[in-house]
């Protein structure tokens, strides 16, 4: 059997506090922080925004039709409180990106049921999908979240 005694004096004492707490500090610093209210899917950016919508049964457009950086605000009125409601019931929440840089991604859908003219938004946060929706811009239009179509088309089929 062994032992070891050593003597426990204030200076001993400190230091190792004092390594303790840059322990500590290091592995919170170093530990992978996951951003809050992130999405399931990680996708990329161009090609990402277009297989997220694949991947829910939508047909686009090879290329988007619109490609721009936006800023949400750091305060959401209530139309921006409206609009994360929606992404709220698909599973996503623009709440953790108030004030935050995302890419807007804008693609033509070409088997909306009943609907020719349908577009489709993907924001993403670098590499993730955050939100978005689907709508037709005509006078009487719709706009829902991103879901699968084969929802879109129950919806459609039940005014």
């Amino acid at each position: 059997m062994l032992i070891f005694t050593t003597k426990l004096n204030k200076k001993k004492l400190l230091a190792l506090v004092i390594g303790a707490f840059v322990l500590i500090g290091a592995v919170i610093l170093l530990w992978p922080h996951k951003e809050e209210g992130a999405p399931v899917s990680s996708m990329g950016s161009l090609e990402g925004a277009g297989n997220y919508l694949q991947s829910l049964g939508y047909e686009l457009e090879k290329e988007p039709v619109r490609q721009e950086d936006i800023t949400l605000p750091k305060k959401f009125d209530s139309v921006y409180e409206e609009y994360n409601n929606l992404q709220k019931e698909c599973g996503f929440d623009l709440s953790p990106y108030k004030g935050k840089n995302l890419t807007l991604y804008t693609y033509r859908l070409t088997n909306y049921p009943g609907e020719p003219e349908a577009m489709a938004d993907v924001l993403l946060k670098g590499e993730k999908v955050v939100g978005g929706s689907v709508y037709s811009a005509a006078l009487d239009g719709f706009m829902h979240g991103l879901r699968p179509v084969s929802d879109a088309q129950d919806s459609s089929s039940n005014p």
